[in-house]
């Protein structure tokens, strides 16, 4: 089902951040947004969304941001998370006890996180899951968040996974985008493809929507510009395809007196960047 989703990441980060995506969905330029629970500054944030509920004739869809790379582990007492993506990845491919143990320790964290986020909103709403870093594209984590979304009795609530699957191709097919890019995230965006199949196959088994994505190889970086010039592309490849496109970026930004050491030294590099006030002029300057 073709549909398209303008989307931002990292809600509940921290004030600062959060408060820039309110002023997005004020303006009816956000559809949706993922709810990071294991920051220290969660409660304040989702006040201030519950508080701002009831005013929003166009309702933003919440998805819960699964963190397994820092802030806090809600399911051990709020120690501070050491995970990677590259030491998940690895441990994926790992047989036995300890692949078995990880895994548990993760689910049980997410289902901390989906916990918190689904008991603080101020409405029941659908089960919309995505992941910081696209964790959740790993097949451990994969494995554990399922299996997290059964024990929680939540299947049936479940309407949305992020499949972070992106066309490669349109990047080098479209006039003025090759070769704006770091050839880094290329890497990455193959190496998601390949993850996105088992994704694809637990949608479909479970008629939850296919869905790919557009912000892997501009991530953190999705100017208006090269936005405009990839547009037409990729939507009229969704609409062939029959997917659901999420065009994710990343509005707030993180602000220099909120730094803390819940933030992992990469994140907090991409929390404060200003290519989040790019992002946020690219969405605030789009005539949906």
């Amino acid at each position: 089902m073709y549909t398209l989703d303008y989307h931002g990441d990292d809600y509940a980060v921290s004030p600062n951040n959060s408060s820039r995506m309110l002023e997005l969905i004020d303006s009816g330029q956000l559809d949706s947004i993922s709810i990071i629970a294991n920051m220290s500054h969660f409660d304040e944030c989702m006040a201030e969304l519950n508080r701002h509920w009831d005013k929003w004739a166009k309702k933003p869809l919440i998805s819960v941001h699964i963190n397994l790379i820092d802030g806090m582990l809600l399911s051990q007492d709020n120690a501070p998370q050491n995970r990677t993506w590259g030491s998940l990845f690895v441990s994926s491919h790992i047989p036995g006890r300890s692949r078995q143990r990880l895994k548990n320790e993760i689910k049980e964290e997410i289902k901390a996180q989906i916990s918190r986020v689904c008991d603080a909103l101020c409405v029941k709403l659908p089960l919309r899951l995505d992941s910081h870093v696209h964790t959740h594209m790993i097949p451990v984590v994969f494995e554990a968040m399922t299996e997290a979304v059964d024990e929680l009795g939540l299947k049936k609530d479940l309407e949305f996974i992020r499949n972070s699957r992106e066309p490669l191709f349109m990047f080098f097919i479209t006039k003025g985008i090759c070769g704006t890019f770091p050839a880094v995230n290329v890497i990455k965006n193959i190496i998601l493809n390949i993850l996105s199949h088992r994704v694809s196959a637990y949608c479909r088994r479970n008629s939850l929507p296919q869905t790919m994505l557009w912000g892997l190889i501009m991530s953190g970086h999705m100017d208006e510009e090269r936005v405009k010039k990839l547009s037409p592309r990729m939507q009229e490849y969704a609409k062939r395809k029959d997917r659901y496109l999420e065009i994710l970026c990343h509005p707030g930004i993180v602000a220099t007196s909120e730094k803390s050491e819940e933030f992992g030294p990469d994140d907090l590099n991409f929390l404060l960047s200003r290519d989040r006030d790019v992002e946020y002029h690219m969405i605030s300057s789009l005539n949906k």
